[in-house]
């Protein structure tokens, strides 16, 4: 696949993980939360972006202590996502960059903000490639005692993401819940990329020992009858993480 950006990918995995998470107070400014982990397969919107290898992270967030929370967040990933086919240097690792602003009203909490994807180590000026930058929307809805709803929507600001068949992927929508079920907690989710790519996720999550363990089975429809790659189209992901 020829991708010229791969968009959101810290805010995907931020928005519909059943994780807890840690948070150092920096006195009454706000609180830190960081996340160190590695994961199987490293999988943005239902599509290998690590040419099949496992993926290491590390991300960070900043969310200020006002009525309505400023939220700064970044993160660095062990990805390299397929080359494109034109003149460019490689693609060593992805940075993440985003802000927003949070609110949480009763059993909802509502987010907007902006990220941007950057590859340091790919060539500048090419037209393909994995830079990126999009607005974002979401919205978690605590429905009942165990129960979490969630939505997610992503719009893109550079032109979206150029594949081999020549389609464009752009704007991006996912939808999902999260329920507990008592020794664990089950996340289910649906996301469409610009009715281009659509893929479907479920599994199980748990804390064992300080750490956060999931397990996904990902299904997406890419070589039906829209774009096609050398990559699977289900993949069974095994994650492990540690919050700070």
């Amino acid at each position: 696949m020829i991708k010229k950006i791969i968009a959101s990918s810290l805010a995907s995995v931020l928005l519909l993980t059943g994780v807890a998470n840690s948070q150092t107070k920096i006195g009454k400014i706000g609180e830190i939360t960081g996340t160190i982990g590695v994961a199987s397969h490293y999988i943005v919107k239902g599509l290998e972006s690590n040419r099949d290898k496992p993926t290491a992270n590390l991300t960070g967030e900043f969310a200020s202590s006002s009525y309505i929370q400023l939220i700064l967040g970044a993160g660095i990933f062990a990805a390299k996502p397929d080359k494109p086919v034109t003149t460019g240097g490689g693609y060593d690792y992805e940075m993440n960059y985003y802000g927003g602003l949070r609110k949480t009203i009763d059993k909802l909490t509502l987010e907007a903000g902006y990220i941007y994807v950057d590859y340091p180590s790919a060539s500048k000026g090419d037209d393909l490639a994995l830079n990126t930058g999009a607005y974002y929307g979401k919205a978690s809805l605590q429905a009942t005692k165990d129960t979490i709803l969630k939505l997610y929507y992503e719009q893109d600001d550079t032109k979206g993401s150029k594949v081999s068949s020549g389609k464009i992927l752009q704007n991006y929508t996912e939808v999902g819940l999260s329920h507990n079920l008592g020794p664990v907690t089950f996340n289910a989710s649906y996301g469409d990329y610009k009715k281009v790519v659509e893929h479907y996720k479920v599994g199980l999550s748990k804390e064992i020992m300080g750490f956060n363990v999931s397990i996904d089975y990902i299904d997406n429809d890419k070589t039906k009858n829209n774009i096609t790659d050398k990559h699977d189209n289900q993949f069974t992901v095994l994650s492990i993480s540690k919050s700070f």
